[in-house]
């Protein structure tokens, strides 16, 4: 397995965005020293914390300040942008990056993005698809014509090409059996998410495959990334102490999306804060480098994932917690993983 960290860069714990995207480039830096496989910037628009929402130009600055750690976007919400562009963007991207793009995609699912964007929440699959698919024709073809319900183009051709070849690797975001197809049909990787159970991830797993097979690709071909909340100290005590509520508040926002479904895949209401305590425990990862540990070697059991992306930095996580964690991951619980 390979590991990544990822980040939503917001305000929180009395700092400005500007501030944590200033403290997460030390970060980044550090897990690149501490030979992490890739970093990841997420996107999300107009949530009141000030969250970035443009992660290809966030990572245009972390490529600046790294030099061989991979840089992925966590994801792009593809439905709400013209493909041309993020296709154009990315390119750019990877070729100043001296070829380190993962280009990260997902379907979204806030309702008030898809009306700011003039987009149909009901489109989001067809978009995507169109997307990723005309995406990948503008960085390998030239003189694409392409027509499709929502894009349609004529002899265009997109320079610069990117530098990886044949294509940097476009990962898809998915949660919902529909989405996890949809990553196998276009994407060269399926980016599982951190909340939904792993008994519903290893039920999608069997699609994801019988997907790929479907469309002519081989499983091992594709990677397979697992994102994890992640909250590591020296003991379970302290890890809890630092962790324990900035993780578990993470959990608050994603219920309060109605983002949350129980192991039956059935949506928990939003009002049931009181399951938060249960949810933590068993779809995260707080604790000592034996606590992760063992749940590492659960995921690798249960998934095997070709990586594990951790999410270390949460809306009430301080700089130098983050800097231990990392530090504690790649001394204390990676080494028993890295083959």
């Amino acid at each position: 397995m390979r590991f990544g960290i990822t980040y939503s860069i917001e305000k929180g714990a009395g700092r400005s965005a500007v501030e944590k995207f200033r403290e997460a480039i030390e970060e980044i830096r550090l897990a690149e020293s501490l030979g992490f496989d890739c970093a990841f910037i997420s996107e999300h628009h107009f949530l009141d914390d000030d969250m970035f929402p443009s992660p290809l130009i966030a990572l245009s600055y972390v490529a600046a300040k790294t030099e061989k750690i991979r840089l992925g976007s966590g994801v792009i919400l593809l439905p709400l942008h013209d493909p041309i562009h993020v296709a154009e963007d990315a390119a750019v991207l990877d070729l100043i990056s001296g070829g380190r793009l993962i280009l990260g995609i997902g379907q979204g699912y806030r309702l008030e993005e898809f009306q700011a964007f003039g987009r149909a929440l009901k489109d989001r699959s067809t978009l995507l698809r169109e997307g990723a698919m005309l995406i990948r024709k503008l960085w390998t073809e030239q003189s694409v014509t392409y027509r499709g319900k929502h894009f349609q183009t004529d002899g265009v051709t997109l320079t610069p090409k990117p530098a990886q070849k044949p294509t940097p690797p476009i990962w898809v975001g998915a949660k919902k059996r529909k989405a996890v197809e949809l990553a196998a049909e276009v994407g060269d990787a399926w980016y599982a998410d951190p909340i939904t159970p792993l008994s519903i991830i290893c039920e999608n797993v069997a699609h994801w495959e019988r997907t790929l097979t479907a469309h002519g690709k081989k499983r091992s071909e594709q990677e397979f990334a697992y994102y994890r909340e992640w909250g590591i100290g020296p003991d379970d005590k302290s890890a809890w102490k630092h962790d324990g509520e900035a993780i578990t508040g993470e959990y608050r926002r994603y219920l309060g999306f109605g983002h949350l479904v129980d192991d039956e895949g059935r949506p928990i209401p939003p009002g049931r804060e009181d399951l938060l305590p249960d949810l933590v425990r068993q779809r995260t990862t707080i604790g000592g480098p034996e606590r992760a540990r063992e749940d590492l070697q659960m995921i690798r059991e249960t998934l095997n994932p070709t990586h594990v992306i951790f999410k270390m930095r949460h809306a009430g996580s301080t700089h130098e917690n983050v800097m231990a964690s990392l530090r504690l991951t790649a001394e204390k619980v990676i080494p028993h993983f890295a083959s």
